[in-house]
């Protein structure tokens, strides 16, 4: 297991309650299913936005599309290991297996957010509402790089 120091390099404490992200230093950017970010309307009326809506509103597959994409990229991100902060315990895994899966689609569903650091791409996700994630990357190169890799997958970065 990493030693606390180690821990403290990868997942820093961010207070979002003082400062907005911009602000904070950082090379970041926010991740969606969506190519853009919605307006109030857009989201209330969107069947889509949440897992349990979809489920509701008969759309599950639609939604599950969109699911599958982020899954995807971070099987791809995590393919020689990870360190997952937040649901606790504190894990490392070698690689994403049926637990961490289990961790992604709680976060993606807004059960319980997650927080995992991908090793090889120096890059910390959190898991966010409204079916977008915030990505922190070591440097604004390995931010650049990962652009790409998202668009790979269907996803969209979100405009700052």
């Amino acid at each position: 297991m990493a030693t606390n120091t180690s821990l403290k390099a990868h997942f820093p404490e961010l207070d979002f309650g003082e400062k907005d992200v911009s602000e904070m230093g950082i090379a970041y950017a926010f991740i969606s299913v969506f190519d853009h970010w919605l307006s109030a309307y857009e989201a209330e009326s969107s069947p889509l936005m949440a897992y349990s809506l979809a489920l509701r509103e008969g759309r599950l597959d639609d939604y599950l599309v969109g699911e599958h994409k982020f899954i995807k990229l971070y099987r791809m991100l995590g393919r020689h290991g990870l360190i997952c902060n937040r649901p606790r315990p504190v894990r490392k895994f070698e690689t994403v297996d049926v637990d961490l899966e289990k961790v992604l689609i709680g976060s993606l569903r807004e059960e319980c957010l997650m927080d995992i650091y991908f090793s090889d791409f120096g890059v910390r996700v959190m898991g966010g509402y409204d079916r977008t994630d915030l990505l922190i990357a070591e440097t604004p190169q390995k931010l650049e790089f990962l652009f790409a890799q998202v668009s790979k997958f269907g996803l969209f970065v979100l405009p700052n």
